[in-house]
């Protein structure tokens, strides 16, 4: 599927395990299905932060993108998410990626960037082009992340990348800064060519979507994709309060969601699509671990508030 172009909810999936730890396949079939059936969800976003990329080793990576692609509806996207730091094995998960049927990659900075790549401008573009050179085509989605990382790329080098490296056709922008974020927006908007702006600023979605983004990719989407879908759309016709009602509804999943410990986030989405009823076992790989009985009940709490979660807990 040709990705050019396309905006909407691109939901960063998760993957699920079994006790032992392997991925369980027929969860993350079911997982992925429910997701590419959503109206107004046009592309499947695996092998992110949210499906935690960095506990799979190569061949588990390629296995995701080969069940994504087998379950996805030809209508609906996936997207493969490149996170490596070096060039060589970027190159090599690009690869992988295309033979196991991606559509697009998502390509994260190494984190090696956080250390001054800004100052060294050829470096990010060495490695942007190197990966699109071995991706046998694929379109790159570029990940903008926050300044405040240290892995963010400055507005004047994001829109270089856009120009001279033909293969991206869109960012993900997560600045995590309005005023930068529209900076962002603004350089890419006037980089010479079209790039689809996916807003990833998690805690205010519904500002950026405000400013004027295409759709948004995110691991929230992974349990409120109707939500999403649902402000989006509203936004777009410039039904404020439909938006805003819709964004009342997500508040309390950003809350319970993105808060210290940050790298619970995604496990926290685990538990509550377990607490839903659509994941048998919550349990992220190690180091990272289940959460306390407290927080499960803090999650229930705010997907009842949500409108995702009626009556008791399946899972009690």
């Amino acid at each position: 599927m040709d990705l050019t172009g396309i905006g909407g909810i691109w939901p960063a999936t998760l993957t699920p395990f079994d006790r032992d730890g392997g991925i369980d396949d027929a969860a993350l079939r079911a997982h992925l299905h429910a997701l590419a059936g959503t109206p107004g969800v046009r592309a499947l976003v695996v092998n992110g932060h949210a499906g935690e990329a960095t506990s799979l080793d190569r061949d588990e990576r390629r296995h995701v993108v080969r069940v994504a692609r087998e379950t996805a509806d030809d209508h609906v996207g996936v997207v493969a998410g490149v996170v490596a730091d070096d060039t060589r094995t970027a190159r090599a998960l690009a690869r992988d990626a295309a033979e196991a049927g991606a559509d697009a990659l998502l390509l994260f900075p190494p984190m090696l960037f956080a250390g001054g790549a800004a100052a060294r401008p050829e470096m990010a573009l060495g490695f942007v082009d190197a990966v699109a050179q071995a991706a046998a085509g694929l379109p790159i989605v570029l990940f903008q992340l926050s300044r405040a990382s240290g892995l963010g790329y400055p507005p004047d080098l994001l829109a270089r990348l856009c120009r001279e490296v033909e293969a991206i056709i869109a960012v993900k922008e997560g600045s995590d800064v309005p005023e930068i974020y529209e900076t962002n927006l603004r350089a890419l908007r006037n980089c010479g060519r079209p790039i689809t702006v996916l807003t990833t600023n998690n805690t205010w979605l519904f500002a950026s979507l405000a400013y004027g983004a295409d759709g948004i990719l995110s691991g929230i989407g992974s349990v409120a994709s109707t939500i999403l879908v649902e402000m989006f759309e509203a936004t777009l016709r410039g039904d404020l309060a439909a938006a805003r009602s819709a964004n009342d509804r997500l508040l309390p999943l950003t809350r319970v969601f993105y808060r210290h410990p940050h790298l619970d986030m995604h496990n926290r989405m685990k538990t509550a699509l377990h607490l839903m009823g659509h994941l048998p076992n919550p349990a992220p790989r190690p180091p990272l671990l289940p959460l306390t009985a407290g927080e499960r009940a803090e999650i229930r709490v705010a997907l009842i508030a949500a409108g995702l979660m009626h009556g008791a807990d399946p899972a009690a």
